[in-house]
């Protein structure tokens, strides 16, 4: 609690001492006021670190930072007053006042201090904020609170946020030989054949470890062949079992839309597992969700295939065996072997220093007691020290590992690791507790929460973005939060469950989690809340009229309508409102007397139309209406909101956007822009030209920008903060030869600057990309690592992408006149490539992952042996490219690090070979697939409907193999020399029949093909319907 009273005075006491400077009091009529508002200030802040140190649950010291917090508060909220009052009347004013033009930071303030009524409010309610503080101040004696010279941290003094740390540093979570095997009989028992849904659990105390080894286990490769359908539901504590229903659902990929009835629910998700063999992965089961499989899902998908299987973890033996788990495996701690292991993965040291400090650290491990959690909090706090033995002492011997009282569940090391953060990252940290669990934060949306919320300082300009990339980068490098292996690079993340639960623990007495109908009784209204999150979709009507000094509200994914819209006028001091996916058809104009509203998130609602008023809101900084469906307008008064920073009307049916775009100078995100010529009366191209600060940028419907002059004014290549570029079209009809000669001049002229890290283009209509076919100029985008060219109809040929030095990720899709790649793709027209082999520049040095998807005219891939190239190259996907008769060469040559292949629909693939690194082979529908040889270091192979294919060769033993199609009468003949150790097929009905008979009668024609390979499931299906009563698990010797 003390860190957000921290950042207040420390805001409130630079503020006092400007307003000093600037006689602020004399005209206030308040002289010597302001000054001691300043004095007491300091004295309280002298003592807030002692004060958080000490503070316990009901005492007095804690009931004292309560009392402080409300003058902090209302300090704050007054001042923002002060502001959005003086902006309305320099905005409204004819004739600026040059009294005031003199004085810096307090100018806001000086307009309004010179109105005698306004003056005498501001200035009556500064004299009770300074009496209530005086009145603290003066209790912290009694409380014996003291000053701490060095002591509040387990550093010497604040951290420097702007600490080095890799922002992509993702750490191993899985050390020892132990939790390979837990894996291995988890994998064992889920794919064991047995009839019927059966449930097994994964039991043990948080922090443990549950998550981590049933993460390991959902992306098992054995498990995702296995299993048609895969979901992972996180189950809170107070998580109702129609909300899990809903979680499902959502988690199968299917939409229940508005329904909330279990009637209505357990039809949608019968249909969605019908038939399918699925795994289900409740996480974190507690006691008072346990009924939820008995009562709810086990008749919801009771008509999955036989196979289907259920995994539970929890952290209470007997929620297990209550839903009926088939066996259950409980999870042991940590030997202090492998956490020290653990703990030398976390700050990544080597042999030297790991000799060095290791008996430091393996006092530091005892005391996280064998939890991985805890360990990875000890990781973190170290990964900001030095590695040597001074710095491990300090943390070793810190008072902070008794500092607090701690309910049951948190470990001590969780309040060492929040208590070495510095005050800003304390706050970002217990903000993160107001989302549910498992919740995937974008990066982005995340620090422009944290900047309405004002945890990040406001200085004008697009620092605040610097300095939020720095706290996620923190809070990622200390393992507080965790990048989601779901996207691309850092872009998303999400916060472990047990630190989400003890930032929801630091956070109370002003943050509240709404669940159930936890507001039931009339006297929890008198609260004074400053932060809610509604987790349920039955929300107290009576609690929500309340006036309440409520900042920031969270209510997603809530069928209430457009009554929630006349409920939020009750919260006038509101800055944060997310409305996610809520039903609201419209916003009143009163809603805009909201006037210190900063973010308003109304992505996928229903919204049909934005208030007329809407530019009153003048502090909103964050506007999302992306996805909003029925928006088709926005108000002319949108220009008027210069503070401006985040605007997406992405997906929406918004076309046009009204003239005045260019006064909107601070916006650093903009999406879902359509430009038109400004003779229409509307923005164009041009009015991009003012946006300097501007990071990240997404234009629809270029095709309607056909001016080349208003192209140029917009001035892409100048802006020097941009990183993230979108530029879509949309075409009805074939581009005559005049329209895509002008697309390419406007694409010229919207040529990027070299700060540029993803590119995305999207239906583009020329014939080539003009800035990505000089090779000069791709030199220059020394920072690009995405790209992605989808369905660029009328290219011939691809840029020469190879000199794009940090490429790391490349997506061509739906370029169907492509018909050959070649060396046009390494080196440009203007190089001699007769002597490649000797160029100083390596195409695609560090290039990753490799797509190519629906290249319908593609018949040949040039990549000859002595060319190198993609050097670094880990997974390759080339997916309906039916004319692609076979692989390049140099691929087998050079893409030494390539690990996964992915073959989708190429029907003219004729081998796949050579490849010596190689680890996954899925190729699905090779129609004349003949042969895959010399693989290896092959782990894992998968083939489905490929009935040409003949022969595997020089292939040395692998771990699994999986076969599909329903279509063969007999088994291949290739089986025969594929040394898997596991094998997997899924066939017709009548081929099953033929199997199970050979083997009862003895015949053994198709039993020899399989007999050598230790482990065989074998199931039927028929017309994509897998039978219930016919399958087969063979076990054999191993040879």
């Amino acid at each position: 609690m003390a860190m957000v009273i921290d950042a207040f005075l420390g805001n409130l006491s630079s503020l006092a001492a400007q307003m000093v400077q600037d006689e602020v009091g004399m005209l206030l009529g308040i002289p010597g006021e302001i000054e001691n508002l300043g004095k007491t200030v300091s004295t309280i802040q002298c003592v807030l670190s002692d004060a958080e140190r000490r503070q316990t649950k009901g005492s007095a010291i804690e009931q004292w930072l309560l009392d402080l917090k409300d003058v902090m508060y209302d300090a704050d909220d007054l001042l923002d007053l002060c502001q959005i009052k003086a902006e309305d009347r320099r905005t409204h004013s004819d004739h600026p006042d040059p009294f005031c033009s003199k004085f810096s930071c307090c100018v806001n303030f000086l307009y309004w201090f010179r109105n005698p009524v306004f003056a005498h409010g501001v200035g009556t309610q500064i004299k009770e904020l300074n009496s209530r503080l005086e009145e603290i101040a003066k209790k912290k004696s009694d409380l014996g609170l003291i000053e701490l010279q060095g002591q509040s941290n387990v550093h010497d003094g604040h951290v420097d946020i702007s600490h080095k740390t890799d922002p992509t540093f993702v750490v191993d979570d899985v050390v020892g030989e132990k939790i390979e095997k837990d894996a291995e009989l988890l994998v064992r028992w889920l794919t064991k054949e047995e009839m019927g849904v059966k449930v097994f659990g994964v039991v043990g105390m948080p922090g443990i470890g549950k998550s981590t080894l049933a993460k390991k286990v959902f992306n098992d490769p054995k498990i995702v062949d296995e299993f048609h359908k895969k979901f992972w539901v996180c189950v809170s504590k107070n998580l109702e079992g129609v909300e899990v229903l809903k979680c499902i659902i959502r988690a199968a990929g299917g939409n229940h839309g508005v329904a909330e009835q279990r009637s209505e629910l357990v039809p949608m998700l019968q249909q969605l597992v019908q038939g399918k063999k699925f795994l289900l992965v409740l996480d974190d089961v507690w006691r008072e969700s346990q009924n939820v499989w008995d009562n709810l899902l086990r008749d919801a998908m009771i008509g999955g295939a036989h196979g289907s299987r259920v995994l539970v973890t929890t952290r209470h033996g007997d929620v297990a065996r209550f839903m009926g788990a088939a066996a259950s495996h409980h999870v042991e701690k940590l030997s202090d072997e492998d956490a020290w292991s653990l703990l030398i993965k976390q700050v990544s040291i080597n042999q030297i220093e790991s000799e060095i400090l290791e008996d430091i650290g393996l006092q530091l491990v005892k005391r996280c007691d064998g939890l991985p959690l805890a360990v990875k909090a000890i990781g973190g706090v170290l990964r900001t020290r030095d590695k040597n033995e001074v710095e491990w002492q300090k943390v070793l011997k810190s008072d902070l590992w008794s500092a607090v009282d701690l309910p049951s569940g948190f470990h001590r090391t969780f309040y060492l690791s929040y208590a070495d953060l510095p005050s800003d990252l304390k706050q970002c940290f217990i903000f993160c507790s107001l989302y549910p669990k498992d919740f995937e934060y974008e990066k982005s949306d995340l620090i422009y929460l944290w900047f309405t919320e004002g945890l990040l300082c406001d200085t004008g300009d697009s620092s605040f973005w610097e300095l939020g990339k720095r706290c996620y980068n923190q809070l990622i490098s200390r393992n507080l939060l965790e990048v989601s292996s779901r996207h691309y690079g850092d872009y998303y993340c999400t916060m472990p469950d047990m630190w989400r639960s003890f930032a929801e623990f630091l956070g109370k007495g002003e943050n509240f989690i709404m669940r159930k109908a936890e507001f039931s009784h009339s006297s929890k209204y008198s609260l004074k809340l400053r932060r809610l999150s509604v987790e349920t979709t039955i929300v107290d009507p009576d609690f929500l009229k309340i006036e309440n000094p409520l900042r920031t509200l969270v209510i997603r994914n809530n069928p209430m309508g457009d009554v929630l819209s006349d409920m939020l006028l009750s919260f006038p001091y509101l800055r944060m409102l997310d409305l996610y996916k809520s039903n609201i058809n419209s916003l009143p104009d009163s809603f805009c007397d909201l006037v210190h509203l900063r973010y308003l998130n109304l992505e996928g609602s229903k919204l049909q139309n934005l208030p007329n008023s809407i530019g009153n809101l003048r502090k909103l900084v964050y506007l999302n209406l992306k996805n909003c469906e029925q928006l088709s307008h926005v108000p002319s008064s949108i220009c008027d909101l210069l503070d401006l920073r985040f605007l997406s009307l992405y997906r929406s049916k918004v076309e046009v956007f009204p003239m005045g775009l260019r006064k909107l100078k601070k916006l650093v995100e903009f999406h879902g822009f359509t430009p038109y010529d400004n003779s229409n009366g509307f923005s164009s191209l041009e009015d991009l030209g003012t946006l300097d600060q501007i990071l990240e940028l997404s234009l629809c419907g270029l095709e309607k920008a056909m001016d080349v002059t208003l192209a140029k004014k917009a001035n892409l290549k100048d802006k020097v903060h941009l990183k993230h570029l979108q530029l879509r079209y949309s075409l009805t009809a074939l581009p005559t030869i005049e329209e895509r000669k002008a697309a390419e001049d406007v694409l010229n002229e919207l040529r990027p600057p070299p700060t540029l890290e993803f590119l995305m283009i999207d239906t583009f209509c020329g014939f080539q990309l003009p800035w990505l076919h000089v090779r000069t100029y791709l030199s220059e985008l020394k920072n690009l690592k995405f790209l992605e060219l989808h369905k660029c109809v009328c290219f011939s040929r691809l840029p020469c992408l190879g000199q794009l030095p940090n490429l790391d990720f490349l997506i061509v899709r739906l370029s169907g006149s492509i018909k050959r790649i070649g060396r046009e793709i390494f080196l440009d027209d203007s190089e001699d490539h007769t002597e490649f082999s000797q160029s100083s520049i390596l195409p695609f040095p560090q290039l990753i992952r490799l797509e190519f998807s629906s290249m319908t005219g593609w018949v040949e891939w040039l990549w000859e042996e002595d060319q190198p190239a993609m050097p670094k190259l880990e997974k390759l996907i080339i997916d309906e490219c039916r004319k692609l008769p076979s692989l390049p060469t140099g691929l087998s040559y050079h893409a030494t690090s390539l690990k996964r292949l992915e073959i989708n629909k190429c029907e003219a693939l004729n081998y796949v070979e050579g490849l010596q690194s190689l680890q996954d082979l899925v190729i699905i529908e090779g129609t004349n697939l003949k042969r895959i040889s010399n693989l290896p270091k092959l782990s894992y192979l998968g083939i489905r409907d490929c009935p040409n294919l003949e022969i595997l060769e020089n292939l040395k033993p692998f771990y699994r193999m999986a076969l599909h199609d329903i279509q063969m009468e007999t088994l291949p003949e290739y089986l025969i020399t594929a040394m898997a150790k596991n094998l997997t097929i899924w066939c017709k009905n009548e081929l099953s029949l033929k199997i199970t008979s050979q083997r009862v009668g003895g015949t053994e024609t198709e039993w020899k093909k399989f007999e050598h390979i230790p482990v065989v499931n074998i199931y039927s299906r028929d017309d994509s319907i897998i039978k219930e009563n016919i399958s087969i698990h063979h076990k054999c010797a191993d040879p």
